[in-house]
């Protein structure tokens, strides 16, 4: 065998070979190896030539071993437990009004409240919910109230609503107008998006 010394090319012979592929093998087998050990007895078989090549090579096949051992006592990442994800289409209650729409909580009672408005003489609300944020509203209800009404409860689920606040004058006439959108019992203190209507 052939190894390198110094920058020269030195032939190891047969008995150094063979104890170098002797320590190799103990340490691809995990087995520990006593390099002082191993280097007395290349300086008993080999002249001090081939003695620097052999024990230099002897030093590369021991810092191999060392690193596979460090790489095996080495911990195992830990994969993070995953995070529940949020709907990635999960929007905020946004509140699209020409009036001012406040959010009330007594107990375990929550509510909506607005400020009676002149020329409305009737409220008319409609509310509707979906399953979740990737369902269609489906209309729950729709309520008339007189003009001194100006509060409603909301139901009592988890779902999202939708609801609109209309308030009417003579004739019909639109006046006052409020939708809140996407409001739930989980979103119900976030802020609102909110949006000036038109009417």
């Amino acid at each position: 065998m052939r190894s390198a010394f110094f920058g020269e090319l030195t032939e190891l012979s047969e008995p150094t070979t063979a104890l170098i592929d002797e320590t190799r093998a103990a340490v691809a087998a995990g087995r520990s190896v006593d390099r002082d050990a191993v280097a007395a007895r290349i300086r008993s078989l080999a002249p001090p030539a081939e003695a620097g090549a052999a024990l230099e090579q002897l030093d590369r096949v021991l810092a191999v071993g060392r690193a596979r051992a460090r790489l095996a006592e080495a911990p195992a990442s830990t994969p993070k437990p995953a995070r529940p994800l949020r709907s990635a289409v999960r929007t905020r209650p946004s509140l699209t009004a020409n009036m001012d729409v406040r959010r009330l909580v007594d107990g375990g009672r929550y509510s909506l409240a607005w400020d009676r408005a002149t020329g409305v003489l009737e409220w008319e609300v409609r509310i509707a919910s979906r399953a979740d944020e990737r369902s269609d509203y489906v209309p729950l209800e729709t309520r008339a109230l007189p003009a001194e009404t100006t509060a409603i409860d909301v139901p009592d689920t988890d779902r999202a609503f939708r609801i609109h606040i209309v308030g009417r004058g003579r004739g019909g006439k639109l006046l006052r107008r409020a939708v809140i959108s996407g409001l739930s019992r989980e979103s119900w203190n976030e802020r609102w998006q909110k949006r000036a209507s038109a009417s």
